[in-house]
């Protein structure tokens, strides 16, 4: 289900994550979605989701065949591009490179990619993404969320609030310091004339993921109503 959120945003990847979580409809929603005896508290932005590869990546031909660790939903999507999505642990997935059981990831941004070790056996980083930011929730145990004193409730909650504040700023610090001071990965771009059908694709995608469940149709189309908004309101929504 957060996998079905995250990939509708666009960027301005943590800003408008932080928007969009603030916003009355999404709210709503989240809260609506109180199943199996869990409560939804909070969400944040976090870092985008690119690809960084052993393989240099300059147009969408070159994605063709690419054995890529990622998570199911854009798997699923990139692959109609040629990319053969691989689900293994995450923590298999450095070994898996220098094996060549995969040619890469599709699963961060930069920052993630140079904290685990990733880009230590990886070459290249594709400034393409094909999501704006993660939007990562908390999630609570509904019945002992609900016997917690009201003044423990807050606590909990400004933890998390901070929490939102640390992670925008730790990801997207190390997104622009790394891409422009970084050793170990080179940056590379496919054109965005190329790049275009992706996103237009994307469209199609997600009336495919909407079409699903009654649930898919409410999560995709407040994601739909608020890039209306971005769209219209313009620059410097717009930007990035």
């Amino acid at each position: 289900m957060g996998q079905v959120r995250h990939g509708s945003a666009t960027t301005t990847y943590a800003v408008r994550a932080a928007i969009q979580r603030s916003q009355a409809s999404l709210a709503a929603l989240s809260q609506e979605l109180g199943i199996n005896g869990v409560t939804w508290l909070s969400a944040a932005g976090q870092d985008p989701c690119n690809f960084n590869t052993k393989k240099e990546i300059t147009s969408l031909a070159d994605l063709d065949g690419l054995k890529l660790y990622t998570f199911p939903t854009a798997g699923r999507f990139l692959s109609q591009f040629g990319v053969v999505p691989v689900s293994i642990p995450y923590e298999d997935a450095e070994v898996a490179v220098q094996t060549g059981e995969l040619d890469g990831m599709a699963w961060s941004g930069i920052t993630e990619d140079y904290t685990v070790g990733w880009a230590d056996v990886t070459d290249y980083f594709l400034t393409n993404n094909i999501s704006g930011a993660w939007i990562g929730s908390f999630f609570v145990n509904q019945q002992v969320w609900a016997d917690l004193p009201e003044h423990l409730k807050a606590i909990v909650m400004a933890g998390i609030e901070a929490g939102h504040t640390y992670r925008n700023q730790w990801y997207w610090g190390g997104e622009a310091r790394l891409r422009a001071q970084g050793d170990k990965l080179q940056l590379r771009s496919i054109p965005q004339e190329e790049w275009v059908a992706v996103e237009e694709a994307a469209k199609a995608f997600w009336t495919e993921i909407a079409a699903e469940s009654e649930l898919n149709t409410k999560i995709v189309q407040t994601f739909r109503n608020y890039n209306d908004v971005i769209s219209k309101a313009g620059p410097p929504y717009t930007f990035g």
